[in-house]
């Protein structure tokens, strides 16, 4: 995999996006559920014993002749999980679908981490295995390092990368970037396992161009890149919209589960450069958004 050092300019002007209050344990400059030391008021409670009396609200007392404390937002830290497929599917197309998908966790990581938000970034195949974590800018160049290294191979058992991120805590976003062409049984089971490992399930669904526009002029023999099997494909313009109608009625189901699910789904076509994407498809779908004193 190779990434392109281009890609980062200007992206410090947005961050990801946290619809959902933030839930990490750090300060952090995130809106969360807990009520503490911030800025922006929340909410009352009544006075008791031993409550700071710099909290009560004496314009209230005042008027009402009630004891009550102010209760302020606290902000915290955003926590983020990346699980990129690297399963020998993935190494298709020009360019390939890693590739894109690299460049795509790339800019996410680059996003979180130049916001000092915690960020893990697992890979998932026969070879492709890598995990890396980071909370600053320190750990970008890691994160690279490690990408650069992962070459498409075998299969991927997504589902158990899942299981074992979850394992390592729940965090506030998790973003899969897979195509998906697995049987529907294990689909099912790897979105079930998304929608269940963070509090905001994101699919990021990576296909190439050779597979939204393939050429069926004539008749071939495909071949399962990761199990090897063959299987004949006639040709024709009968074929070509067969294979339109199946493809629309495929992604029309995975979308419909996300949804049902509660999983935000986005196509993620290696036809649109991943900086693009991540300024504009992902922004309209609110994973990314601009940050504070950000472009517009």
């Amino acid at each position: 995999m190779r990434i392109d050092r281009s890609i980062f300019a200007g992206l410090d002007q947005l961050r990801v996006a946290a619809p959902n209050p933030a839930s990490g344990g750090r300060p952090g400059d995130r809106r969360s559920r807990a009520r503490g030391g911030g800025v922006e008021l929340a909410d009352f409670r009544p006075y008791t014993p031993g409550d700071d009396l710099r909290l009560v609200d004496w314009n209230i007392f005042a008027r009402l002749e009630t004891v009550l404390v102010r209760l302020f937002h606290e902000d915290r830290d955003l926590s983020l999980a990346i699980i990129i497929d690297g399963s020998a599917s993935m190494g298709f197309g020009t360019p390939r679908k890693l590739d894109h998908a690299g460049e795509l966790a790339a800019c996410l990581a680059f996003l979180a981490l130049h916001a000092r938000e915690r960020v893990r970034l697992v890979v998932a195949g026969r070879r492709a295995a890598g995990f890396v974590k980071g909370e600053r800018m320190t750990a970008f160049p890691t994160i690279i390092e490690m990408l650069e290294r992962i070459e498409p191979d075998g299969a991927a058992d997504l589902p158990a990368a899942l299981a074992a991120e979850a394992d390592r805590g729940k965090v506030d976003h998790v973003l899969l970037l897979t195509d998906l062409l697995v049987e529907p049984e294990i689909r099912e089971n790897t979105l079930r396992r998304l929608a269940a490992t963070g509090t905001r399930a994101i699919l990021l669904h990576v296909l190439g161009d050779g597979e939204l526009n393939p050429d069926l002029d004539e008749g071939a023999v495909v071949v399962d890149a990761e199990t090897g099997e063959e299987v004949p494909v006639r040709g024709g313009k009968t074929a070509a919209k067969a294979y339109a109608t199946e493809l629309a009625r495929w992604r029309a189901e995975i979308e419909q589960r996300c949804a049902e699910l509660r999983i935000v789904y986005a196509p993620a076509f290696t036809t649109a450069p991943a900086r693009s994407l991540v300024a504009g498809d992902l922004r309209r779908r609110r994973v990314t958004e601009a940050s504070r004193g950000g472009g517009r």
